[in-house]
């Protein structure tokens, strides 16, 4: 049986899938379910949501401002991701990156859930 992953598992496994182990913070977001973790080096950061019973996460990412912001969330999946499973993680890792780089049109979801502006 799968067992249930929190949003810090999730974290840990994509700081380990990214190679991020030394240059990673990990912030809460606006809810116990919410983190980012954000990476310095590359100007990028990862949304993670998770919803109980924990399962399945749904991801989002952006580009942090010069000042170390969270400037936007300009890459978004549109589907959850399965949080017990590494590989798809490492996947919906490497789609947000692609997409990061060929930004998408603003998401009215993911700005409401990590407290940016509406676009």
């Amino acid at each position: 049986m799968t067992q249930p992953m929190g949003p810090d598992p999730v974290a840990e496994w994509i700081i380990e899938v990214c190679g991020w182990q030394d240059q990673a913070r990990v912030l809460l977001g606006h809810l116990p379910s919410q983190l980012r973790v954000a990476h310095d080096g590359d100007g990028w950061w990862i949304g993670i949501d998770a919803f109980a019973p924990y399962l399945r996460v749904q991801l989002c990412a952006g580009r942090l401002g010069e000042d170390g912001t969270f400037a936007d969330v300009s890459a978004f999946l549109d589907s959850t991701v399965n949080a017990t499973d590494r590989e798809e993680l490492a996947r919906a890792v490497q789609e947000l990156r692609k997409r990061l780089d060929a930004p998408q049109p603003p998401n009215r979801w993911a700005a409401e859930r990590y407290g940016f502006p509406k676009p």
